[in-house]
């Protein structure tokens, strides 16, 4: 826990793809609001699908395509919830071809939920047998 009282996830830097298990939500109906972490810009949100969630991070689909390695903030509303769970967290994937028209799928690794809370809420939805395993 940092001394804001964020619970920190993932606190590692390198490639590692499977730090936890990945569960997959039912396709379209998981959204996803990313907004870049930025204190110098104006705010702007990008609303998104996730497409595999872990305890680790998620894969999801934006209109626009993020840069690797950028810090953003995670909303993300989980089917059978009531309230967004929210997470800063780094972009470490592009998975689309450059140039490609349409939609963009990333991953991104939580890096500190915004309140111990949603990193609860988190584990118990995922353990809860809602989601199947990763497709």
């Amino acid at each position: 826990m940092t001394d804001d009282n964020k619970v920190i996830v993932f606190d590692n830097n390198d490639d590692n793809r499977r730090a936890a298990d990945r569960f997959a939500p039912p396709t379209g109906y998981t959204r996803v609001v990313i907004a870049p972490d930025t204190k110098d810009a104006p705010p702007a949100r990008f609303e998104g699908h996730a497409y595999d969630i872990s305890l680790s991070g998620l894969r999801f689909e934006l209109d626009e395509p993020l840069e690797e390695g950028e810090h953003v903030i995670v909303e993300l509303h989980l089917p059978g919830l009531l309230r967004s769970i929210r997470s800063s967290a780094r972009v470490v994937r592009l998975l689309d071809e450059d140039g490609d028209a349409g939609p963009r799928r990333m991953a991104a690794t939580f890096h500190a939920f915004e309140t111990p809370t949603d990193a609860s809420r988190l584990t118990t939805h995922l353990g809860s047998g809602y989601f199947g395993p990763e497709r």
